[in-house]
């Protein structure tokens, strides 16, 4: 057939498609042309496209592009053996399923324009950074993003954002160190009005790991019950299931007060599960207590990505007692909404850009670690197939452990 008269660039045919967002869920095929998406529905012609995906079989799925809305891919802007380095945004992106990445404030003023003079030219995911509140913050996150009040610099900060319009799309705070038990009220309130000067969402990082080796660690709590209670709507709250200390859980398993007035009025609970902010005991409560995270994103440093990515996230809350619908609702509609974008993004839907992930859930025992090294068990995997950016296919890379994608099998002690 002559190229010229295929009224598609690809159809994706024979796959379940799966957007809870948009209340689809079934077979059908998706046809994408000049990037957008062009049709949805049940046996679009094979010879109407210059190239067929089959997405048909047991478990697999087609999903509207995955968002992780905390990463940090300042690659290249942090130096090795100084600082947490960043990960190469297309590894942790578009060779894993994951179309659309946010930078949770990896640099500060210093070099947020990395961004735009090199991450994001040669990225072929869509990465969106935030601004690290530290002002000349540039090791983050192994040192402390504020260590003296002068380091949240409002006018440096107006600066930047004046030079790179349109780059910034958020303000990060860290509830980190020392400096936040003694002044943490101060610093909220300074953060909140940099954010607000800006019309800027704030991410405030909750849960400290290094907080057990200083002599005041309850000091965190007034600071995290003070951030919630200030943040407005389309403000972040991130660390949902931390379990250390600052954390939004008390002594008795109870939730903090004011957690779910904050959701009610509009404010977002992430997870961010990372390698030191994830406790399976702590969400398995939360969800026990009717309290679910609005998203699932992975808090993914160079150092974490060869032991998780989105996808094993996805199968961890699915272990808690999520379903596949819930966990893919907090990483579509749900992370678009967090971040501004739900007109843009997180949906299949005729005329949307082409954003897709093809993955199959896979039926196993596997076996997960938390923060504490608890081990716990869950009945699936998620594993990447196909990744459409753009209506380009990308595909996966190998995976995040030496086997590939799919979590441990349980082993023989557990």
């Amino acid at each position: 057939m002559d190229d010229s008269t295929t009224p598609y660039d690809l159809v994706i045919r024979g796959g379940r498609v799966l957007d809870p967002g948009q209340g689809l869920d079934g077979v059908m095929d998706v046809a994408v042309s000049g990037g957008r998406i062009a049709a949805i529905g049940n046996d679009i012609a094979a010879d109407s496209a210059r190239r067929v995906i089959d997405a048909s079989g047991a478990g697999r799925y087609v999903v509207p592009g995955l968002i992780d809305i905390h990463t940090h891919v300042a690659h290249g802007a942090i130096t090795p053996g100084v600082g947490m380095e960043g990960c190469d945004p297309d590894v942790i992106g578009v060779g894993s399923g994951v179309t659309t990445l946010v930078d949770a404030g990896s640099v500060g003023v210093a070099n947020i324009g990395v961004f735009s003079a090199y991450i994001q030219p040669r990225a072929r995911t869509r990465v969106i950074p935030f601004l690290n509140i530290g002002s000349y913050a540039h090791t983050m996150p192994t040192l402390v993003d504020v260590n003296d009040l002068d380091e949240i610099d409002p006018v440096a900060i107006a600066k930047c954002v004046a030079a790179n319009p349109g780059l910034v799309k958020g303000i990060k705070l860290r509830l980190v160190g020392p400096l936040i038990a003694e002044h943490g009220k101060q610093i909220v309130l300074a953060s909140k009005e940099v954010a607000r000067e800006h019309g800027l969402p704030l991410m405030v990082h909750i849960g400290d790991l290094s907080a057990r080796r200083r002599p005041d660690p309850h000091l965190l709590a007034p600071a995290t019950a003070f951030a919630i209670e200030q943040l407005d709507p389309g403000d972040i709250l991130t660390h949902l299931c931390t379990p250390n200390h600052g954390g939004v859980m008390d002594a008795a398993d109870r939730l903090m007060p004011g957690l779910l007035a904050a959701r009610d009025r509009g404010v977002v609970l992430d997870s961010a599960l990372g390698r030191g902010n994830f406790g399976y005991r702590v969400a398995r409560r939360q969800r026990e207590l009717g309290l679910a995270p609005d998203t699932i994103s992975s808090d993914l440093t160079a150092a974490g990505q060869t032991f998780h990515s989105l996808l094993e996230c996805m199968a961890k809350f699915m272990a808690v007692g999520y379903s596949l619908p819930e966990v893919i609702s907090m990483t579509t509609a749900n992370a678009a909404r967090a971040i501004g974008v739900e007109h843009e993004l997180g949906a299949i839907a005729v005329g949307r850009e082409a954003d897709l992930t093809v993955i199959d859930l896979v039926e196993g025992d596997f076996e997960f670690v938390d923060t504490k090294q608890e081990v716990f068990h869950g009945g699936y995997g998620l594993r990447p197939v196909q990744t459409v950016r753009a209506g380009a296919l990308v595909p996966p890379v190998w995976g995040t452990h030496p086997w590939g994608w799919l979590p441990a099998p349980r082993s023989a002690s557990s």
